[in-house]
């Protein structure tokens, strides 16, 4: 540890900020502790002479150490105390605030972040700072009307919604509104074409507008030169902006194992270093450096400052800096102190993915590899190339190796062809980074001669991303390893740990293999034992998904096949199929659902299951008889293209395992033709021993008197889900009581614009003395049933 003095400060440094989580203490306490024992230890080693004593002044120097992290992480960790914080969701809501940044411009959307003067929640007003992230999203005039005039520093009037961000309202759900909280917002503010929005004072913060009109240059020369697939790679890459790139191509980089290039990290701060030094190669060591330092904190200020970059930067710089001083320095000592760098102004980084990440992949790269490189050299290969490609394969080996447990806690998969991908994909993103910067260089004075680097560019991001493609899609590019938890990442770095030991000091192959064989073997057995299914085995579960204002209902039957009713709204700000239901059936470890519904062809219940589609997560698709309207035709042209399997609503039942499913519709019926889009829903009746659940799509009034007529006591089941999100225009006191449903289960938005459920509704509910169950209050709600009887589990 005497050639790392920074790892030692910063590691009880983190454990201060660790230990905030536990110990909340006060501030001033902390500080008033703090000064005099840092002056006790200094005493103790540099007055007092003797070991012991000395040895003494280290532990409380060490715990200074630790205090300090814990009051940095007390003084920047003050809870929201907003009055917002109470809303959830406010329309018609006033905004008077000062632009703070703005983000580069999106295809439906512009973002912008803000400090409220005052804001006018239902009637009341408020004049605190909040920060508040705001996205306008009237017509493309509009948007690219205020894009051209919005700047940081300006003072704007808007109305539209305020709302929270979204809570984790299902298992495995990312809770959105936790993360935008500890990055300090209180929460966003939409405005939409029918909104006002106007900058009532246009006075500018200098260096921030001088910072995002660059941004603003540099991203319109990347659009207007390249095609869209590679505009999008690029403003990934150099401006740090990865909205333009869709939730497939994420995936396919999360398969193969490159994900990391889609990060601007220490690999684009590399290939920056790489190119200055080739630019200023003839001036002097010191004007050489000093430009490329300058150049570095240019290009960290044009991503938006991201912890990898920053870094990243940290490191290049004191690497340069150590350099000119003709002082030798270690990789362990740079990341220790771009570390505290970092978390010294922002300690919440400590539990960024991103952060995590990049620091594991450099510290695992730095410890792993000379294990590799050793190795590697011990082989003597004759051919050099060969030699090199295993050293690189090495690093990458390295890399993946120390972030397994991030990885699987945070995407759940871990790829295998990752080691090979990277091999090709590092390289020519390196290509593609130089041939752009020469890019927007000369498209800054010169768009035709840029244009031939951006046809190139074209050329070569289709290469790659061909190969990313290919090699995500493989089957067995990946492993499914889910619910990796903390428990599971201590056993990992414990058992790594412990092999690393075991190698350096054992010289018999024979024996290393056979570490490596027992550890990985631990690692298996071990990882497993913290591990609980939600969805019970031989039970019929049910779970109503909270998909906002839609439905979703997820199906584990009691022999294990699955089915999906609905799978929610998709539209170009959200996608639930996206963004909810797959990263549900992820945490809940189903790969495929057998079985999917589509009740009916209105958004709200079918559009996520475009998406489940595109990723293979549907094997069958029942969905009403098809028709001439367009809706039909588009789904029937897609389901084809698909080449999904697919069966229509009728007269018919078929079994799963010892549960029966019952469709209640007649498609060929004279009155069901004459039927709305609503009234044509599929109506399943799902009968497991002696409990019973009804789903009725959004069937209203008039279908409600078909079911009476045509099914009468059949329609008699223990849960209800309550039709069209408990409108008014569905729910008769007739069809309720001919159901008579214990519980009744209703899926609507939290203050949607309906109004659903209506009050009307839930009082012929209440009539009945049937159990009441809102995603709009509680989130997901699961129901499992024994064959005998249905009880509600709590999944959070």
């Amino acid at each position: 540890m005497k050639d790392y003095p920074f790892i030692k400060f910063t590691l009880l440094f983190v454990v201060g900020i660790l230990l905030h989580r536990i110990l909340r203490p006060d501030s001033v306490l902390l500080l008033s502790s703090i000064i005099p024992i840092l002056c006790l230890s200094l005493v103790l080693k540099i007055v007092v002479k003797k070991y012991q004593v000395q040895r003494l002044g280290d532990i409380i120097l060490y715990v200074t150490f630790v205090l300090s992290g814990l009051f940095i992480a007390t003084q920047n960790s003050e809870e929201l105390k907003s009055p917002l914080s109470k809303y959830y969701k406010e329309k018609g809501s006033i905004l008077y605030a000062e632009v703070k940044s703005v983000e580069l411009i999106k295809e439906y959307e512009i973002v912008f972040a803000v400090i409220s003067d005052s804001i006018k929640l239902n009637n009341l007003t408020f004049y605190n700072s909040d920060y508040l992230i705001c996205k306008f999203r009237g017509d493309s005039i509009q948007r690219e009307k205020l894009y051209a005039e919005i700047y940081p520093g300006n003072k704007i009037y808007v109305t539209g919604t305020y709302q929270k961000g979204r809570e984790r309202r299902n298992p495995g759900e990312f809770d959105y509104d936790k993360y935008l909280n500890a990055k300090g917002v209180t929460g966003l503010f939409i405005s939409y074409d029918t909104d006002s929005i106007s900058i009532i004072d246009s006075k500018r913060n200098v260096f921030a507008s001088y910072l995002f009109a660059l941004r603003k240059s540099i991203d319109k020369i990347i659009v207007n030169l390249h095609d869209k697939e590679t505009s999008d790679l690029l403003r990934g890459l150099i401006l740090a902006d990865r909205s333009g790139i869709d939730a497939e191509t994420k995936n396919a980089f999360v398969n193969s194992g490159v994900i990391h290039i889609l990060a601007v990290s220490g690999l684009n701060v590399g290939y920056v270093i790489l190119i200055f030094i080739i630019v200023f190669g003839r001036f002097s060591i010191y004007a050489r450096s000093i430009l490329t330092i300058i150049g570095l904190i240019i290009f960290m200020l044009i991503t938006g400052t991201t912890p990898p970059v920053v870094r990243a930067t940290i490191m290049g710089i004191i690497i340069i800096l150590t350099f000119l001083s003709n002082r030798s320095t270690n990789i362990f000592n740079s990341i220790s102190i771009a570390a505290v760098i970092i978390l010294f102004f922002s300690p919440q980084q400590i539990y960024d993915p991103g952060f995590q990440l990049s620091f594991g992949a450099v510290l695992s790269t730095a410890i792993i590899y000379p294990y590799l490189q050793s190795w590697i050299e011990k082989l003597n290969l004759k051919l050099k190339w060969a030699e090199k490609i295993l050293l690189f394969m090495g690093v990458s080996l390295s890399a993946q190796i120390g972030t397994i447990p991030f990885t699987l806690i945070y995407f759940s998969k871990l790829s295998v062809v990752s080691i090979f991908a990277n091999l090709f994909v590092i390289p020519i993103s390196g290509i593609i980074t130089a041939i752009a910067f020469i890019t927007i260089f000369l498209g800054s004075f010169s768009s035709w001669l840029a244009q031939f680097f951006a046809f190139a560019n074209n050329l070569l991001t289709f290469i790659m991303m061909e190969s990313i493609r290919f090699a995500g899609t493989l089957e067995f590019s990946f492993l499914w390893i889910r619910n990796y938890s903390l428990y599971d990442s201590i056993v990992f770095y414990i058992l790594l740990g412990f092999l690393l030991l075991s190698i350096s000091r054992i010289q018999k192959t024979v024996i290393i293999i056979s570490i490596i064989i027992f550890s990985f073997t631990i690692i298996i057995l071990y990882s497993s034992f913290d591990d609980k299914k939600l969805l019970t085995d031989g039970r019929l579960n049910i779970m109503m998904i909270d998909v906002g204002q839609g439905d979703s209902f997820l199906i584990k039957f009691p022999n294990g096949k699955t089915a999906l009713i609905d799978a929610g709204e998709a539209n170009p700000y959200i996608d639930i199929g996206e963004r909810v239901i797959i990263p549900l059936l992820d945490n809940l470890g189903i790969d495929k659902i057998d079985y999917g519904f589509i009740s009916h062809l209105d958004l709200d219940h079918y559009g996520g299951f475009i998406s489940l589609i595109y990723n293979g997560r549907i094997k069958k698709v029942y969905r009403p008889l098809p028709d001439s309207g367009q809706k039909s035709l588009r789904l029937e042209k897609f389901l084809i293209e698909m080449k999904i399997k697919t069966d229509i609503y009728d007269k018919t039942s078929f079994a799963v395992g010892n549960t029966k499913i019952y469709f209640l519709n007649d498609p060929y019926s004279y009155s069901y033709k004459s039927f709305s889009s609503n009234n044509k829903s599929g109506i399943l009746k799902i009968v497991y021993g002696k409990t019973s659940f009804l789903f009725v799509g959004d069937c209203e009034h008039p279908a409600e008197f078909f079911l009476a007529t045509n099914f009468g006591t059949m329609l008699d089941s223990d849960v209800l889900k309550v039709g069209h999100h408990g409108s008014p225009t569905g729910s008769s006191t007739a069809f309720l009581n001919l159901v008579s449903p214990d519980i009744s289960l209703v899926s609507a938005g939290i203050k949607n614009k309906f109004n659903h459920p209506a009050e009307s509704v839930i009082s012929s509910l209440n009539d009945i003395n049937s159990m009441i169950y809102r995603t709009d209050q509680l989130g997901a709600v699961l129901m499992q049933s024994d064959g005998k009887q249905i009880k509600k589990v709590d999944w959070k």
